[in-house]
């Protein structure tokens, strides 16, 4: 009788091991696949630039290279300052040239991010307002010139925690330009601007 007492209570303790072994823990959620994105980050970025509209045969498409630092006050909203960076070669066939001349741009802007997932993978969408500087550079065109002017930048992008202090993202953007006095280019349309893909990498806190 007591055999069986002891080995009924051993079959008990078993089964309920066994339940509790399967069944997920309260913070499985976060470990499957919610992260934490708030608070501070920088991101150093690389990748590739070009116009667009009548702006397109004279600029040809060249590097682009950026830096953001920013704050998400949560998972989802961001708000950002960068540096932006380009160079396009200039190829105007018409005009008078000597050397190899090109355009150098410098910006800065301020932007919104808005992610749409707390996932470890999360997509997201931007928009801001920038400034930039443009400067011709190793040669003269007689038809470029150095000019300041602002720009509207909209884009999105998909960021990966690779872990809690370190990710990477993808981002592509385009930027309608307020002005486009550096090129000779007559009646811009409002759809002349500047497109750019960067592959980003940086951390958190």
């Amino acid at each position: 009788m007591r055999r069986g007492i002891a080995l009924g209570l051993c079959l008990v303790g078993l089964t309920g091991g066994v339940a509790s072994a399967q069944d997920p823990p309260a913070d499985a959620p976060t470990r499957m696949g919610r992260v934490e994105w708030k608070g501070p980050y920088f991101l150093l970025g690389l990748g590739v630039e070009g116009y667009t509209g009548k702006l397109a045969p004279n600029l040809d498409p060249g590097p682009s290279y950026g830096v953001v630092v920013g704050y998400r006050p949560n998972d989802y909203l961001g708000v950002e300052l960068g540096y932006s960076g380009g160079t396009s070669n200039l190829s105007i066939s018409n005009g008078a040239s000597f050397g190899n001349p090109d355009i150098v741009r410098n910006g800065g802007q301020a932007a919104l991010t808005l992610g749409f997932t707390s996932a470890r993978i999360q997509p997201y969408v931007l928009g801001g307002i920038g400034v930039e500087q443009y400067s011709v550079r190793s040669g003269m065109f007689f038809e470029f010139i150095n000019d300041t002017g602002g720009y509207a930048p909209v884009g999105a992008g998909v960021r990966f925690q690779l872990n809690p202090h370190l990710t990477t993202e993808v981002r592509g953007s385009y930027s309608f330009l307020f002005g486009q006095d550096f090129s000779p280019t007559q009646d811009v349309g409002a759809g002349e601007g500047r497109y750019s893909g960067l592959l980003m990498i940086g951390g958190s806190y």
